[in-house]
C-alpha cells in the first residue's frame, strides 16, 4: 500500500503501481541511451578521418620508397649514363608541322658510326629508327640506308651517311626528320668497336649464317685491327657468336647489297634482345650499368626511368622495316655525277615509313 503522508495516502510510492512510473523511468533511460549513443556516433565520426589519415601515411611511404629507389639508381645506373647536350626545340631538330607523331609512340634515332676507336666521330654507317610502340607493345626497327639520296640541310643532295660526318647527330636528326616528316628527339650512337663489346657483355649471340657469310665475316675479322683479336668463326648454320664476331657479321656487303646487310644487322639487334630475354631479370641493373658507358645518347636518366613501363612485362617483340623498298619499282640504284645512290620518292617513303611505326600491328 501506498505511505500514508499528512492525511493522505501517496499512491505513487506504491510498489503495486511500479507501471504508473514507466514514463519516468523512459524518460530517463531515453536520456541514458541518448548518451550511451553520443560516443559511438563521436567514434563514427572520426574512423573516415583515420581512415584517410592511414592512406595519406601509406602514399606517403611509397613516395619515400620510389624516390629512394631512384636516387639508388641514379647514383648506381645514373652516373653511368653518358648523356650529352642536345637541342630540345623543334626547329632545330628539323621537326614541323608535317611530322607525324602519337602519345603512344616514341622514336629514337640509332645511329652506328664508322669509327674503330673509342670516339664516335666518323660517317653513320648504320642508321634505324626505333619505334617504341607503346599501343602494341612492340619495338619497330626502321633501318634507312646509308646511300639514300637526301637533302641535308645547308649541304644540298647527298648520301643520307655524310649528315653524321658533316653535323654529328643533330645534323643526323634533322636530316632525318625533314625528309621523312618525323618527330625524332633523342638518339643513341655507338661505333662498331663499342658494340662488339656490349655484345660480349650481354655473353654474345646466336644467329644462323651462311658458308658465304661465314667467309665474309672471316676476312672482315682478319682485316680489321679492332676485331682480329676474335677467333674466326668455325662453322655455319646456327652459330653462337662473340662480340667481335657478331660485328664482323653485321658488317658483310660485297657478297649482296646493301639491303642483305641492313637485314643482317637487324638480325644482330633481335638476338641481342633474344639474349637478354634469357638473363634473369635481378641481373639487369648490373648489366645496364655495364653497357651504358659504351653509348653516347641524348636520353637522361629521367627519360630512361620513363620508358620503364613499356618493358615491364618483358622484352617487346622486335619487327622490322627497311627504306626504301628495292622491290619498288621506282627505286632506282645507280650512279649521280659519279657517285653512287639510292633514288626514290622521299615522300613516299614518308609514308610507307609512317604506315609502319604508327597504324600496323
Amino acid at each position: 500500500m501506498g505511505k500514508k503522508r499528512d492525511g493522505y495516502v501517496d499512491i505513487w510510492s506504491s510498489s503495486d503501481h511500479g507501471g504508473r512510473k514507466k514514463p519516468k523511468k523512459q524518460k530517463q533511460s531515453k536520456k541514458k541511451q541518448v548518451r550511451s549513443q553520443s560516443p559511438q556516433k563521436h567514434t563514427k565520426a572520426k574512423k573516415p578521418h583515420r581512415v584517410r589519415r592511414c592512406i595519406l601515411v601509406i602514399l606517403l611511404a611509397l613516395v619515400l620508397i620510389i624516390t629512394s629507389l631512384l636516387t639508388a639508381g641514379y647514383f648506381y645506373i645514373g652516373s653511368s649514363l653518358n648523356t650529352v647536350d642536345f637541342p630540345t626545340d623543334k626547329e632545330s631538330l628539323g621537326i614541323d608541322s608535317s611530322a607525324q607523331s602519337s602519345l603512344f609512340v616514341k622514336n629514337i634515332a640509332l645511329f652506328g658510326v664508322d669509327s674503330r676507336g673509342s670516339d664516335d666521330s666518323g660517317r653513320s654507317d648504320t642508321m634505324m629508327i626505333v619505334s617504341l610502340d607503346g599501343k602494341h607493345h612492340e619495338i619497330k626497327l626502321t633501318s634507312v640506308l646509308r646511300d639514300s639520296r637526301v637533302e641535308i640541310p645547308w649541304h644540298g643532295m647527298d648520301k643520307l651517311c655524310h649528315a653524321y660526318a658533316y653535323g654529328g647527330p643533330e645534323l643526323a636528326v634533322e636530316t632525318l626528320n625533314e625528309n621523312y616528316h618525323l618527330d625524332i628527339d633523342e638518339y643513341i650512337t655507338v661505333n662498331f668497336n663499342q658494340l662488339a663489346q656490349i655484345i660480349d657483355a650481354i655473353g654474345g649471340v646466336t644467329i644462323d649464317i651462311t658458308e658465304k657469310e661465314r667467309v665474309a665475316a672471316n676476312g672482315l675479322i682478319a682485316s680489321t685491327p679492332s676485331l682480329s683479336y676474335s677467333p674466326e668463326i668455325k662453322s655455319s648454320g646456327t652459330v653462337h657468336l662473340n662480340g667481335a664476331q657478331a660485328v664482323a657479321y653485321s658488317r658483310i656487303r660485297k657478297i649482296d647489297n646493301e639491303s642483305e646487310r641492313a637485314s643482317r644487322q637487324q638480325t644482330v639487334l633481335q638476338a641481342m634482345l633474344n639474349q637478354i630475354s634469357s638473363i634473369s631479370v635481378l641481373e639487369y641493373p648490373k648489366l645496364v650499368k655495364e653497357i651504358l658507358p659504351y653509348l653516347e645518347t641524348s636520353i637522361s636518366y629521367g627519360d630512361l626511368v620513363s620508358f620503364l613501363p613499356f618493358f615491364l612485362f618483358g622484352i617487346p617483340d622486335l619487327t622490322n622495316n627497311t627504306v626504301p623498298d628495292q622491290n619498288d619499282p621506282n627505286v632506282k640504284g645507280g650512279e649521280i655525277n659519279g657517285v653512287w645512290y639510292w633514288s626514290y620518292d622521299l615522300d613516299d617513303a614518308a609514308d610507307s615509313m609512317h604506315e609502319f611505326i604508327y597504324n600496323q600491328s
